[in-house]
């Protein structure tokens, strides 16, 4: 009896994990329709539903649960995108609010002159809608950054996690989803500004696909692609350059192949000719980026220049100004020795020196002459310099010699 007993509880179980594979493989191909239409919220509950149950069934590392995992965040990485564009958008709004209300603000304050007392508590009342109006928005504000962080760690985690199941599967598709992980790690972190990972995850991408897909395989343009925003991003335009002409000579070789296979088939297929056009449409939207990568370059570059220019220019111009700098400090010293040496010479004359005993012999001879006139001589003509002139001029030659001695000494 406890045989048939036990017999029940194992079909139960059979039938409990069978409604669990078919519930998750059906909410997967639910998600993966929503997300193709565009019904990201939708396609993000679809994919968690189905991590959830596998999860609770197999472990979160199962195998099982990879193709879940990697789907939940890829519609967390796409949710995050949409809330950022309609962020930005709600922003611009606000802003526009804000600029209403200032000038009704405005408006209220030149009509409430009038009346002082009604119009302070107008004012007053406006000024709190006003501010419960700022802060409603600033709130609201916060709420959708920490939801964008939220979806976009979410995201990382799930993709990240499923990109660890993946490679420890040795088969050749499991390989491939592993790159594809990578490649959505790599566009997370072009979102969250990180493009230093997202160019190491785009290469790790790149290796994996290089290694199991043909040259013109579009994954590997979609691949180098990435690469060259990723270096873009992050201000290093020659290997942009490089990975934006590596993926249109994927696209290339493709085209070539299609074509070739057209002509070999007699007829086109519709398929190949659709996918001929497609490529021949991404060419341009390429090639604009590799010309935006070339002008971001030469900016840099005389931005560069420019910098030099002005740290050189800066340079020498404070080298020239210690130079005036020390030129009018050695001048002004000469100004001041000059000054000095004029001081002296004006103060001179107020210094009376002992006469030497010649000096008062000559000074009594010259005054011995003043009190003599001289005659004419041959009675007319030019009269002879009188005693007071001859007398004037030598003691003036006295007064100067202590004046030039005076200056000697001080230079």
């Amino acid at each position: 009896m406890a045989e048939e007993s036990a017999a029940p509880s194992t079909s139960v179980d059979k039938t409990d994990s069978m409604d669990v594979d078919g519930e998750a493989k059906k909410l997967l191909g639910l998600g993966q329709k929503n997300l193709v239409m565009g019904d990201i919220p939708a396609a993000v509950n679809a994919f968690q539903e189905a991590a959830s149950m596998l999860g609770k069934k197999y472990g979160e590392t199962a195998n099982e649960c990879a193709e879940a995992f990697f789907f939940y965040g890829k519609s967390l990485l796409e949710l995050a995108r949409m809330e950022n564009g309609v962020l930005g958008n709600a922003l611009e709004g606000v802003q526009v609010e804000e600029e209403e209300e200032k000038a009704e603000d405005s408006m209220a304050e030149s009509a409430d002159n009038v009346d002082e007392t009604e119009g302070s508590e107008e004012e007053d009342k406006e000024n709190d809608k006003a501010e419960d109006k700022e802060n409603d928005s600033t709130v609201e504000e916060k709420e959708s950054e920490e939801d964008e962080v939220g979806n976009l760690e979410l995201a990382w985690d799930m993709l990240e996690l499923a990109k660890v199941i993946y490679k420890r599967q040795d088969t050749k598709e499991a390989q491939l989803h592993a790159a594809q992980a990578h490649l959505k790690l790599g566009e997370v972190s072009i979102e969250s500004e990180n493009y230093i990972q997202a160019v190491e995850e785009f290469h790790s991408c790149l290796t994996l696909q290089q290694k199991y897909l043909e040259a013109h395989d579009r994954l590997l343009a979609e691949t180098h692609y990435h690469l060259g925003l990723a270096y873009h991003y992050n201000n290093q335009y020659d290997e942009a350059v490089l990975q934006f002409s590596k993926s249109m000579e994927v696209i290339d070789k493709r085209m070539v192949m299609l074509t070739e296979r057209l002509r070999a088939k007699g007829e086109g297929l519709a398929e190949d000719e659709k996918e001929i056009e497609e490529l021949k449409g991404l060419l341009p939207e390429i090639k604009e980026k590799i010309e935006d990568s070339k002008e971001s370059q030469k900016s840099a570059r005389v931005a560069e220049l420019a910098l030099k220019a002005t740290l050189v220019g800066g340079s020498s111009s404070s080298f020239s100004q210690g130079t005036e700098s020390s030129l009018t400090s050695t001048i002004a010293v000469g100004q001041t020795a000059d000054g000095a040496s004029q001081c002296i010479t004006d103060i001179s004359h107020l210094v009376r020196k002992k006469r030497k005993p010649e000096e008062e012999a000559q000074q009594g001879d010259n005054e011995a002459k003043k009190s003599k006139p001289e005659p004419a001589v041959n009675g007319g003509g030019d009269a002879a310099p009188s005693g007071n002139e001859v007398a004037e001029k030598m003691e003036e030659e006295t007064e100067e010699r202590p004046q030039i001695d005076t200056v000697q000494n001080a230079v």
